[in-house]
């Protein structure tokens, strides 16, 4: 085994005991089962709960047990759905549901995208125990999002605590892409059409494909998806939720249209590899752009899920390279000392570990260990 492959072997490991066992999980009190977001390292402290990323979590866990048989993994996944069940409210969490200063309006304000990940996890931990509830409770959260969400072609992005919707001020600037109807909604295919099989109602399928249509109708020609409105500025965070979305819904449904546009999406990111000198992914196409984490990760798991597919735009031996150099390049945004060693920085500049770009970098860390022994398929607990 390679130098580079060992070190990956063991920054897994380490990863998985950092998510398990360190302050970033919540281990007793009345929020027990959550996440913080990430941890600023110095001085400590944890900014806030993310219900997102708690979402998250109960998918990881949730695939770390699938993988492992870790039964410690598959208790933290039912911690953070009991988190998750308790403060859900009308079927749906708000952004930060135990920030204590809700001074901060983005603390109660109701997000699809979260909702929908949150969604996903509550699935994902069913399939494993197949406790009739949580199919109960996603479904119900499932039709929440519809009737809150769905216009009639897309959703809209965000909703106030009275259920309405919030419109963007761009005031000149580009609007955030997480405040938007947006390409990167087709990542909740994975959950409506898992509800749809297992509740055999067509109606989640077809909100599945309408968002998917709609995520192509803001696809460039060269596979680019616009992330913050009519901006030519793009992050790759969103795009790649973009593509995983479409590929699913894609392969899943053997609906070519989505799938070519999600192979087209990943082709595009793909290409943005050359603005880096270092091996990595750019965070966005602007000029003050900074490798991240999670975009490395998500590109490294899309091209190796995608690497036969791939093949009819790339020379094999140019895409393994610049899987190679990606697989690398995560490595080092690997934090190896103190109690918090196997968290992942989000930027190689900021001190603080996060929750999320551990658990996106754990999973494309397996692809890497797996991928020529085995066949890549999709995996079942996509994070």
């Amino acid at each position: 085994m390679s130098e580079t492959y060992q070190k990956s072997s063991q920054i897994f490991q380490d990863n998985l005991k950092w998510l398990l066992n360190s302050e970033i999980r919540i281990k007793s009190g009345k929020d027990k089962g959550a996440l913080f977001g990430w941890k600023n390292l110095n001085p400590v402290s944890f900014p806030f709960i993310y219900s997102e990323i708690t979402g998250y979590s109960v998918t990881c866990f949730s695939w770390i047990y699938s993988q492992l048989s870790n039964t410690n993994a598959l208790q933290a996944a039912k911690d953070a759905s009991e988190w998750i069940i308790k403060n859900l409210g009308t079927y749906m969490l708000v952004a930060r549901a135990s920030r204590a200063d809700k001074s901060d309006q983005i603390s109660n304000y109701y997000y699809a995208f979260d909702n929908g990940m949150i969604m996903i996890g509550l699935l994902n931990l069913y399939k494993i125990t197949r406790d009739p509830n949580l199919l109960e409770l996603s479904a119900n959260m499932g039709k929440a999002l519809i009737e809150r969400f769905f216009d009639g072609s897309k959703l809209t992005a965000r909703l106030d605590e009275l259920y309405s919707p919030i419109i963007e001020n761009k005031n000149g600037g580009i609007v955030k892409w997480s405040t938007i109807s947006g390409s990167y909604h087709s990542k909740l295919s994975i959950g409506l059409l898992e509800l749809s099989r297992l509740t055999r109602n067509v109606k989640f399928k077809q909100i599945s494909d309408s968002i998917c249509d709609y995520a192509i109708t803001l696809q460039k020609s060269n596979g680019r998806f616009l992330t913050n409105g009519e901006s030519n500025t793009t992050y790759l965070h969103p795009h790649l939720y973009s593509c995983e979305g479409l590929i699913y819904s894609g392969q899943d449904q053997l609906n070519t249209n989505h799938y070519s546009a999600g192979l087209k999406g990943i082709k595009w990111a793909l290409d943005q590899t050359d603005r880096s000198t270092t091996g990595g992914l750019l965070s966005h196409t602007g000029t003050d752009a900074v490798e991240q984490s999670d975009c490395t990760a998500q590109l490294l798991r899309l091209l190796i899920l995608c690497r036969n597919q791939l093949k009819k735009f790339l020379d094999s031996s140019k895409l393994d390279d610049i899987i190679n150099r990606l697989h690398s390049r995560l490595l080092d945004f690997y934090i190896p000392y103190g109690e918090d060693q196997g968290g992942m920085r989000y930027q190689l500049s900021l001190n603080s570990a996060c929750s999320w770009c551990t658990m996106f970098s754990m999973q494309a860390l397996h692809l890497c260990k797996i991928r020529d022994s085995e066949k890549p398929r999709w995996i079942e607990y996509f994070i």
